[in-house]
């Protein structure tokens, strides 16, 4: 991950979040760890979204400690000291000297001395709450033992209540700033570049790895973007698994492929699905199904505005889905009456959208504080993505429909004159991908 917003950005962001708690409250937050894959070979190492959203720091054991001190903000940062043997080996070490001007901090220290640094504000500034990361009810692993080591130096950590900062953090990152917006743009444009190359790299007697290996190639060419998720390369009955990963089928002439993928830029997600035939051209069947999906879908971004509800959005979208099916004799009844009944999940098992941002699946509830669906504001990004999923083995379904899957998703940004997509460069229409893929070699 690499920042491109500028430090009084993340300083307004701590700045934000420490005026939603009480008097008294302090915030710890540890980096991501370094993961091992196996052995001594490490996974590429990527921070921990609330950290970066906080911070901007690239680096691994690093601690962010944030209070109020009457009406100034406090920030300390502990990173890894400089390390010249070390570095020979895993490359430049930000150090917290350096830490201190590049990233704005008030304090910096080695991690080593941060549990006594942090222990000797706590009972200074008498901290009465201390808001961190919890799993679940209970403090997450490795939050906990940095806890317990500031509270073996003493004083306020033994006595201060221990709280969970993901409700106030996930609200802030629930809005997306302009500057955010923009990094998201760039997101959803490198990964529409992504499924384009994927598009013309599909071919029958192809694999899925050699689309995969397509798009996540455009990915890393344009600003050495990374995937924000494991890629979907999901070709014939295979698009029928929501989450299919192996991407290890071959590409069969008349089939359909299914690619569902993203690039992160920034840290930020785009999050685009598409689905096509391998051979260049739609079939009638294929096509017909198809059209109730991109229907579905335009309607749904369409709607996507200020004041709509999450689950609106996905009750209309789930009945414009059931009544193609319908329309096409696939399945029979009453397109309300199958959503309500849940019959519909058969066919339609995932939602609508989620939200979008430093986490392909974003934080942020999906409900208002009163239990209610959550209204659509202004700034708030996510995905539009309705598909629809014949399981080969459902014989309730004429057999020419069976083994198809399609889904088609794109990125929003909601704004005042309604929903902005990220991810428009992707090629949608039938028209549009039979051109793309007629001009194959």
């Amino acid at each position: 991950m690499h920042s491109v917003l500028n430090q009084e950005i993340f300083a307004s962001r701590r700045n934000k979040l420490l005026s939603l708690l009480p008097n008294q409250s302090a915030v710890i937050l540890l980096s991501a760890s370094e993961k091992i894959r196996n052995r001594d070979n490490a996974y590429p190492f990527r921070q921990n979204s609330n950290f970066w959203y906080l911070s901007g720091f690239p680096e691994d054991c690093a601690v962010i400690f944030l209070s109020r001190r009457g009406k100034k903000d406090f920030y300390m940062l502990c990173s890894k000291p400089r390390n010249p043997e070390m570095e020979i080996w895993t490359g430049h070490i930000i150090g917290p000297s350096d830490a201190k001007n590049l990233y704005a901090a008030d304090e910096t220290y080695s991690i080593d001395d941060a549990a006594e640094k942090i222990a000797a504000f706590l009972s200074e500034a008498e901290i009465k709450n201390i808001y961190t990361t919890f799993d679940g009810v209970e403090l997450a692993s490795e939050t906990q033992e940095f806890i317990q080591a500031v509270k073996a130096k003493g004083g306020a950590a033994n006595s201060a209540n221990y709280l969970d900062i993901e409700p106030f953090e996930s609200e802030l990152r629930l809005i997306k700033s302009i500057e955010e917006q923009n990094l998201m743009f760039e997101a959803g444009r490198i990964s529409a570049l992504g499924h384009r190359a994927a598009m013309l790299a599909a071919k029958p007697n192809a694999y899925e790895y050699t689309v995969q290996a397509a798009i996540e190639a455009e990915f890393r060419r344009h600003k050495g973007c990374s995937p924000a998720f494991s890629t979907i390369a999901a070709a014939g009955k295979n698009a029928c698994c929501l989450h299919y990963q192996r991407n290890s089928s071959p590409l069969k002439d008349g089939d359909l492929l299914l690619i569902d993928a993203g690039a992160e830029y920034a840290g930020y997600a785009g999050d685009i699905s598409r689905t096509f035939p391998i051979n260049g051209k739609f079939s009638r069947d294929q096509q017909a199904l198809y059209e109730v999906v991109l229907h579905a879908q335009t309607e749904a971004i369409k709607n996507a505005k200020i004041g709509k509800t999450h689950a609106e959005l996905h009750r209309e979208t789930s009945i414009l889905l059931m009544q193609g099916l319908i329309d096409l004799q696939i399945i029979e009844g009453e397109a309300k009456e199958l959503v309500e009944s849940e019959e519909a999940k058969k066919y339609y098992p995932h939602g609508t959208g989620h939200w979008l941002g430093l986490d392909t699946h974003d934080v942020g509830n999906y409900k208002e504080p009163d239990g209610q669906s959550r209204i659509y504001r202004e700034g708030m990004t996510l995905t539009v993505e309705p598909g629809i999923y014949l399981q080969e083995q459902d014989e309730t379904i004429p057999e020419r429909w069976r083994g198809i899957g399609i889904r088609i998703e794109d990125d929003i940004v909601i704004t005042a004159q309604g929903a902005e997509v990220l991810s428009a460069d992707a090629p949608k229409t039938i028209s549009e991908i039979e051109q793309l893929l007629a001009g194959r070699s």
